[in-house]
């Protein structure tokens, strides 16, 4: 795996080196020269985003262990952080989550409420990769051998998230690691034992919200939506930022096109290249200069550099709490 994910990642690199050099450095200062302090609005707005993922994490607790949201926010902040600067295919992110998670909730609960938050957010970005797919087969020419690749990719994207739904709904998404014969060998009788008995809890638990709490789940769909959404707004501020033409259909067209593109192509780290590639195809798509669209992925990887330090901030912030002793024990 970390094979893959290295080589994914010089792909990602490549690719976007190959971008940069066709739009050349000096039409990025001057378009960076453009947007100004304008970059401080899109970095700023994300925090909006940031709150809206932090509620669809909390949707995903059972009623009678769901935390405030700004308890979930830090935590949240945190695993975000390590998700984008470190190559861990975003499981790293889940376990910090997990670790910062609040006191006192059971850690079979916090761990099914990761998975299903994990879901959620598959869900809202396979539907945004639909429309985006539905975009690039109507406007972009693409011959036979194209179209069958953005469709495969959709059917692979679809597939996978179907399946992940399929699991959680019916309990049978963590025992299936823990009845594994490997696990006994690995970890001894003993130790297998105490694995298959958390995966049934696991288990047990993401059933019983997906039976009795289906409302909430939808609702964590619907914020996740939401917080992908702020970045159309952010697209729509670069615009007007620019003096670019900023209408519905321009937003529309190359937000579903680059996020679409960036959801098919979760495995490259930090959409390296991906992220580029697809806003400058959105833009052209939309009539316009495909240029924007590196600068504007430019200025997104601004506001990932900026929330992420908040977020490993948060990291450390939560950490140094837990470890400072109670008032009780301590010392003058």
């Amino acid at each position: 795996m970390k094979w893959l994910h290295a080589a994914f990642l010089v792909l990602g690199v490549a690719l976007f080196a190959v971008l940069l050099g066709s739009v050349g450095l000096e039409t990025l200062w001057q378009d960076a020269l453009r947007l100004g302090w304008g970059i401080v609005a899109i970095v700023a707005i994300e925090g909006v985003a940031d709150v809206l993922r932090t509620a669809a994490w909390q949707r995903c607790f059972a009623p009678g262990h769901r935390p405030n949201v700004f308890a979930l926010w830090w935590p949240n902040l945190a695993g975000a952080a390590v998700n984008f600067s470190t190559p861990t295919a975003t499981l790293g992110g889940e376990v910090v989550r997990g670790t910062l998670a609040p006191a006192g909730i059971p850690p079979a609960e916090v761990t099914s409420s990761l998975a299903i938050n994990r879901l959620t957010l598959s869900l809202a970005d396979a539907t945004i990769a639909a429309a985006g797919a539905a975009v690039i087969l109507m406007k972009a020419p693409l011959g036979p051998a194209g179209k069958l690749g953005v469709l495969a990719g959709l059917g692979l994207l679809l597939a996978g998230t179907g399946a992940f739904f399929w699991l959680q709904r019916t309990g049978r998404m963590a025992s299936l690691l823990g009845r594994r014969s490997l696990v006994t060998r690995l970890l001894g009788a003993e130790r297998a034992a105490k694995v298959r008995e958390i995966s049934e809890d696991i288990d047990q638990r993401m059933e019983e919200l997906h039976r009795d709490g289906a409302w909430a789940v939808g609702e964590s769909v619907l914020l996740q939506f939401a917080a992908r959404s702020i970045g159309a707004v952010q697209l729509w501020m670069f615009l007007v930022f620019m003096g670019a033409p900023s209408d519905l259909a321009t937003v529309l067209i190359t937000f579903l096109v680059a996020r679409g593109i960036e959801a098919v192509a979760f495995f490259v780290p930090a959409s390296l290249g991906v992220q580029e590639g697809g806003f400058m195809l959105g833009l052209k798509l939309a009539g316009l200069e495909p240029a924007l669209g590196l600068t504007f992925s430019l200025a997104l990887r601004v506001e990932q550099i900026v929330w992420a330090a908040i977020g490993f901030a948060a990291y450390a912030g939560v950490l140094a709490n837990r470890r400072e002793p109670p008032a009780s024990e301590a010392g003058p």
